[in-house]
């Protein structure tokens, strides 16, 4: 148990308290586990730490519009923003009266949820999704159902059973449309209610987005009001803070930059191999892990500053929040390249998406088997991963170091720069699914993989979707974070 919360805890707190920057993704791994896909040897990156970005420790509210945030103790739950940045939750007393108690619950809240299950303190959201991510990785991935024939006869041995995390991803997808349409049901008999899920491949509303590139559009009445009250017009967004060329640039330095810096995995191993003669003592397997993760920190080292001095609207770190001179407490800038929080209810975004995770990339790995020739499973070769997973004479040192890298900056880093940076940039230019579409195919052309090319197309795919709606690159930040461990913790575990 203890190997299990460490690794997770640390990932949490990196992802909740810092805004910065994750490291590598895996790559092809275990079939019954995950396709943990590496970045070439030559593309590596590096962590990190915005002191500016990390969560103010009290705990915070939505207050006006403008998204300022202040700090309340008196009351006996936690008040949260709703998994959506755009639905706040108003904040009251709770003096012990039910007219105070009923504002106490989120505006997406349906009448039969019970407050407590629904108002969860973060760090408990935490305890209850490490403890449901274990009992997937110790009982629901290792156990399924055998059907008493086999559903479509073949020679593969395909169909005569199904895993209990497939189940468990069937039913948390199902879970949520039902969620939705009870949701919808209630607000159209006129209930002042927000719908709890919304539509996963429709365009986001400017309310819904998490990023802000651009003024809402207004329609023709209101410019021409406006324009006769002699008012001046808004400066549109392009002209301001160029979010489009400044997305083009970066995209064509972060190209570069994922090449170049792949050099300087050479130069770490050759510094290495020197140290090693003047009699620093490394293991085979601690050398090849200090030179993937130096090599991949310099990765990310280079694309986070790139991110940072080239993008505009600035900041770009910070998950979107400002802090206010002179007070204690943040506000959500009004333009914004993504929304990462941490006081908002996010477990149940975080687990389901994890689940059904898990449940469509078996279907992907099945379509794998289906499409691509036999013969490259059969030559397939041990990758970095499987050597960092199972290093030479259990070296559990080298392998914990190696778990740095996939594990802990990676679900970040890649994060904040497929869904946080390239998601908005790409819906600067094309529609909202065929930006998600796009952000998918480069996400796993990124790991350069051909075994995992459509499982991970589909993860990005699924990723970007859950991110745009659940308004929180939070949720995809740990849920990437725990699809990467399981890898490591399966073998140290011994699953």
């Amino acid at each position: 148990m203890t190997i299990v919360i460490s690794p997770l805890l640390a990932t949490l707190l990196i992802a909740a308290r810092c805004d910065g920057f994750g490291l590598l993704s895996p790559s092809s791994a275990s079939r019954n586990n995950v396709h943990v896909t590496f970045p070439a040897p030559q593309a590596r990156a590096s962590i990190t730490i915005n002191t500016n970005g990390r969560s103010h420790r009290r705990h915070q509210i939505l207050r006006t519009t403008s998204y300022p945030i202040s700090t309340r103790h008196n009351s006996r739950h936690t008040k949260l923003f709703s998994a959506s940045a755009s639905l706040p939750v108003e904040d009251e007393r709770n003096d012990g009266n039910n007219s105070n108690n009923k504002s106490a619950r989120p505006d997406w809240a349906l009448p039969w949820m019970p407050t407590w299950l629904i108002t969860l303190r973060p760090i408990t959201q935490f305890i209850v999704g490490l403890g449901l991510y274990i009992f997937h990785l110790r009982i629901l991935t290792q156990h399924g159902i055998t059907f008493p024939f086999q559903l479509i006869p073949n020679d593969e041995g395909w169909f005569q059973s199904i895993g209990l995390d497939s189940l468990a991803g069937m039913f948390s997808l199902f879970g949520m449309i039902w969620l939705r349409k009870s949701s919808m049901k209630h607000a159209a008999k006129g209930n002042d209610v927000k719908v709890v899920v919304p539509s996963v491949w429709s365009d986001p509303t400017h309310d819904e987005a998490p990023w802000k590139l651009r003024r809402p559009k207004r329609n023709k009445n209101n410019k021409a009001k406006k324009r006769d009250s002699g008012d001046a017009d808004d400066t549109s967004m392009d002209e301001v803070h160029h979010p489009r060329s400044t997305s083009i640039v970066a995209f064509v330095l972060l190209t570069v930059g994922y090449f170049s810096t792949g050099r300087f995995s050479l130069l770490f191993e050759n510094a290495l191999y020197a140290a090693a003669g003047y009699g620093l003592p490394l293991t085979v397997p601690m050398h090849r892990s200090l030179v993937v993760l130096l090599g991949h920190l310099a990765w990310v080292v280079v694309g986070s500053g790139i991110l940072a001095t080239v993008l505009s609207p600035k900041p770009f770190f910070g998950g979107g929040w400002k802090k206010v001179a002179k007070k204690k407490e943040k506000v959500l800038q009004p333009f914004r390249w993504y929304t990462n929080q941490w006081n908002t209810y996010w477990l149940w975004w975080t687990i389901g998406g994890y689940f059904v995770s898990a449940w469509l990339f078996n279907i992907a790995d099945f379509l794998n088997q289906i499409v691509l020739p036999p013969y490259l499973f059969a030559e397939q070769s041990e990758g970095v991963v499987s050597q960092l997973i199972n290093p030479e004479n259990n070296d559990f040192l080298a392998s914990l170091m190696g778990y740095i890298a996939p594990c802990l900056s990676a679900p970040w880093w890649e994060e904040v720069l497929y869904r946080g940076y390239l998601l908005p940039a790409l819906r600067l230019f094309m529609g909202f699914k065929q930006s998600v579409f796009v952000s998918g195919v480069l996400f796993s052309l990124h790991h350069l993989s051909i075994m995992g090319a459509i499982p991970l197309a589909v993860l990005g795919w699924f990723w970007a979707a859950l991110y745009a709606k659940s308004g929180n690159l939070l949720v995809t930040i740990l849920i990437h974070g725990m699809w990467n461990s399981r890898v490591f913790l399966g073998s140290w575990l011994g699953l």
